[in-house]
């Protein structure tokens, strides 16, 4: 015996989360947990790490496992994050930038350097970029960081979250083959995966999940083949909330965005190299690459965000970067949607007061969120299908779920660009296609553009209409290659 439910109950304070859980995990088998946003995958699984109590029923785990459980998540990323900015010093340095800790240093947790080491860093494709700090690579990137992490600690039991989220289509097929070398191994696994075609070839058992409770488990292939096995409905689009009137003007004729010949290295490190772009009036981009490309660092060069864009040639919204604007003149304009804006929000915060301070582009809400800046708040969290958790602490949704908050609070403004930074990252195939039809109906209104990063090429809004992606150069780096799409 591995792990064992016996009618468990579950709750996040009084909300239930887990009913009558059945569940036995046999030595020789290999699961996987699936389902949707809010299924109760991840309190599930803080179950098995004592993060969480049961209510009712019992939890037995076996004891030679017990001291070694990892659980590798988003959460994890989060917490990793708020610790080293933290300690950020860069405000006090004379060259003002502060790399923080280093992916090499992350993984090895104050352990010498060896030749496991190295070797997990290269299985997990992040061997060229052990010198990086870890707030400068990818989600991805970080992602496979924490993976090598949790490796070289050789747990007994590992958790593995949504482990393909994030990845490119080289870096999925690269993980997915250590995966399944992985479970053919004495190493436990236990997998979290929210559809049926992200199931490694060699799990052996898959458990169901739906509104807390079992839908369905048993051998892999019996679970997969049954018709009703990841399916869910795709909830009616409702109207969108009326657009704000805007207190700036823009010059029609200008473009919206302009890059010329921009360049950005971190440590002589080439990350990008010589970007010449515009994103006109009516366009829609698309923008793809490889993880660490350097599509994070572009984004970041045009809403503001990064230094390194001071003294290059950057138009926004046909003004030249560093020509008198402030900081919240360039913000107001955008809302953006990335990994790094969700793990960076106050996890004790009403969800409601999180999508509010959108409207004054500040982590969280310092002040009651009541009147005209409640009611769009609200507006736009029943447009995302979150009515319900308005009053829910943020930290206490799923990862996917606040995916989908972050969406709201970048539309409460009426942003002239959204950024959406691989929006579907931790969402499941019914919220993904109310993602992409959310994205069209807010392009189709016209008064919004939209800056779409991504991996999936079938996982594209109809509205874009350009695409822009980052490609390798011969002497480092990445350079842009643009052109419209039919």
């Amino acid at each position: 015996m591995v792990v064992q439910f016996e009618k468990v109950w579950a709750a996040y304070r009084i909300e239930p989360v887990l009913r009558d859980i059945d569940w036995h995990w046999h030595s020789e088998q290999q699961w996987a947990i699936l389902g949707g946003n809010g299924a109760g995958k991840s309190a599930l699984a803080q179950l098995i790490t004592e993060q969480l109590r049961p209510l009712r029923g019992a939890v037995d785990i076996n004891p030679a496992l017990h001291c070694n459980i990892l659980h590798l998540s988003f959460e994890l990323q989060r917490k990793l994050i708020d610790h080293d900015l933290r300690y950020d010093d860069s405000e006090s340095r004379a060259d003002a930038f502060d790399i923080g800790t280093t992916v090499a240093q992350i993984v090895l947790q104050k352990q010498a350097p060896s030749e496991r080491f190295m070797q997990l860093a290269k299985q997990c494709g992040i061997a060229h970029i052990l010198d990086r700090g870890i707030r400068f690579v990818s989600t991805g990137e970080s992602r496979k960081a924490l993976l090598a992490r949790a490796l070289l600690s050789e747990p007994s039991l590992l958790i593995l979250d949504n482990p393909f989220e994030g990845l490119d289509i080289q870096s999925q097929g690269e993980l997915r083959a250590l995966i399944n070398t992985l479970l053919q191994s004495p190493l436990k696994l236990l997998l979290l995966i929210k559809q049926v075609d992200e199931i490694p070839e060699n799990v052996s058992h898959v458990l169901q999940l739906e509104a807390g409770c079992v839908i369905a488990a048993g051998p892999r292939q019996q679970i997969i083949s049954d018709p009703q096995v990841d399916t869910m409905p795709r909830a009616a689009l409702p109207e969108l909330p009326p657009a704000l009137e805007r207190h700036y003007q823009i010059d029609p004729l200008k473009p919206l965005l302009a890059l010329n010949h921009v360049a950005v290295s971190y440590n002589d490190q080439a990350i990008l190299r010589d970007i010449n772009w515009q994103l006109l009036w009516g366009q829609h981009c698309v923008i793809s690459g490889p993880n660490g490309a350097g599509k994070s660092t572009l984004l970041s060069l045009i809403c503001g965000d990064n230094h390194k864009a001071y003294g290059q040639d950057i138009s926004l919204f046909g003004q030249r970067r560093g020509s008198g604007e402030s900081i919240w003149d360039i913000k107001e304009k955008f809302g953006v949607v990335s990994t790094a804006a969700q793990l960076n929000h106050i996890a004790r915060m009403r969800t409601a007061e999180v999508v509010a301070s959108g409207l004054q582009d500040t982590v969280g809400l310092y002040r009651d969120c009541r009147g005209r800046e409640r009611d769009i708040a609200l507006q736009w969290l029943a447009v995302v299908g979150l009515t319900d958790f308005a009053r829910s602490p943020f930290g206490q949704l799923s990862f996917g779920q606040q995916r989908l908050a972050m969406l709201a609070r970048a539309m409460v403004k009426s942003p002239l660009i959204l950024i959406l930074d691989e929006p579907c990252i931790g969402l499941d195939q019914a919220h993904r296609q109310h993602i992409l039809a959310l994205v069209d109906a807010i392009a189709a209104r016209g008064d919004c553009h939209i800056l779409y990063v991504s991996h999936s090429a079938g996982e594209l809004p109809a509205c874009i209409n350009q695409r822009l992606e980052l490609v390798p150069t011969i002497a480092g780096g990445y350079s842009a290659q643009h052109s419209t799409v039919p």
